[in-house]
């Protein structure tokens, strides 16, 4: 019975597991089903079940606003974004990771397969739950790796010390991480992971705010913050955002926001390029622009494909709307009309990198700030 409660649970939860944040209603329902996984673990069956009930009710809300597709396409993202980070920090080839990179290979191919020939609702839950499956083991990889990498960094910075107590805890994580993930469990593998690249962060994160900070005060000294204004303005309030972040104790969010600071000042002309800053660091802030834009609908300014050309991380330039609708044709009958819900493509206007879709809380690159 506890076994039939738990899969239960699990299964309601697919909503809410690994992928990208989207509004509230996603993020509610994540926390419920975090909550009703740790009653479920203290024996508390009635409260779990409770909190998965409202897990499902705010993937339902989500899902009516966004439609069940357009989850599927998010998931689909993520999890090809976390797979190429992988790749790329050489967890294809790297002895300990190499079988977990076929795994997250493996779920990918099989979300494709089952998406392809999907005809129901069923159907598309399982693809989610693949893409998620995938998702997770390429996480849990470029975990491990860049533990490894981020441990020597740190022990050059002499903020490390090989063998101190930090350094054995870390060193421990993982080890732990690396035998759960012998006993094929994915999700304590990824747990354990985590908490050592936690230590990372708190380790890290002050001095990447001092480094930060010292480099904006470099490009103020030549003149960047009105020659180069629009990038010495992000620069300026990612350093403030990982002042409070680091005064608040959130330091992953502080180290992302510093090290956001730092490429700036690098692409203004000053900082040390040889700054640490991982695959995913970088990617994150490298003006980073969406792929999809799903349609929305206003009072007032409400989408055309007019207004969604200009905005800056689209294209900047309303006139540019007919770039959008050539890359959408197979959706949009009339240019002139677009429907609430829809997710459209939007290709790259001067070679920039586009991935994901596009979201309000999020801070984007400005296409102008990009030379042809």
């Amino acid at each position: 019975m506890k076994k039939v409660l738990f899969l239960f649970i699990f299964s309601l939860s697919y909503l809410g597991l690994y992928g990208q944040s989207i509004d509230e209603d996603y993020d509610l329902a994540k926390k419920y089903r975090e909550l009703a996984i740790e009653a479920h673990e203290a024996g508390d069956y009635e409260q779990s079940i409770e909190f998965a009930e409202k897990s499902r009710e705010y993937s339902d809300r989500f899902i009516s606003k966004y439609g069940l597709y357009g989850y599927v396409l998010d998931s689909q993202i993520d999890a090809e974004r976390k797979l190429n980070l992988f790749k790329g920090i050489g967890g294809e080839t790297n002895e300990k990771t190499s079988n977990l990179y076929s795994l997250s290979v493996e779920d990918m191919e099989s979300a494709h397969n089952i998406f392809n020939s999907a005809t129901n609702d069923t159907d598309y839950s399982n693809t989610i739950a693949k893409y998620q499956d995938s998702s997770l083991k390429s996480q849990l990889g470029f975990d491990l790796i860049s533990i490894d990498l981020r441990r020597e960094y740190l022990i050059s910075e002499s903020i490390l010390t090989n063998g101190d107590d930090n350094d054995k805890e870390i060193l421990d994580l993982q080890n732990g991480a690396y035998s759960y993930l012998g006993e094929e469990d994915y999700i304590n593998a990824s747990r354990t992971a985590a908490s050592a690249v936690g230590i990372l962060d708190r380790l890290e994160a002050p001095l990447s705010y001092a480094k930060a900070e010292a480099a904006l005060n470099k490009a103020k000294e030549n003149g960047y913050d009105t020659s180069k204004s629009n990038m010495y303005n992000e620069a300026s309030q990612s350093l403030t955002n990982a002042d409070e972040y680091l005064k608040a104790e959130d330091y992953s969010n502080s180290l992302l926001h510093s090290k956001n600071v730092i490429i700036l000042a690098n692409l203004m002309g000053v900082g040390d390029s040889k700054d640490f800053a991982t695959v995913e660091e970088t990617e994150i802030f490298m003006g980073e622009f969406p792929l999809y834009y799903i349609v929305v609908e206003r009072t007032k300014n409400t989408d055309s494909l007019w207004l969604i050309a200009s905005y800056d991380f689209i294209y900047g330039d309303g006139n540019l709307w007919r770039k959008i609708y050539e890359a959408n044709k197979d959706k949009i009958k009339n240019p002139d009309i677009i429907r609430k819900g829809q997710i459209l493509t939007i290709p790259s206007l001067k070679g920039e990198k586009r991935e994901g879709t596009y979201k309000s809380n999020k801070t984007y690159g400005n296409i102008k700030d990009i030379k042809e």
